[in-house]
């Protein structure tokens, strides 16, 4: 895949996830899936572009949206603060 659509599939990704944390409802889980999704994507732009601090930065970033997953979607109920 080209870099310059890629870098616009994990713009989009991230954009969808930030907007499904901040509504913060039932789906909001769902925002550090398209995360994941997003990182795994600029991550890919980064190898393409030889931008390591990009690649080291979405690595970091991928380890924080899968604690999300695992808190959000995976943990027993009440692990979750809610309000």
């Amino acid at each position: 895949m080209d870099a310059f659509y890629l870098q616009w599939i994990g713009c989009a990704f991230g954009v969808l996830g930030a907007l499904l944390l901040a509504l913060n409802n039932r789906l909001s889980g769902w925002g550090f899936v398209f995360f994941l999704a997003s990182n795994v994507c600029w991550i890919g732009f980064g190898v393409m572009t030889d931008a390591l601090g990009l690649i080291f930065m979405q690595v970091a970033f991928t380890a924080t949206s899968l604690l999300g997953i695992y808190r959000w979607m995976l943990a027993k109920p009440g692990f979750r603060a809610r309000k």
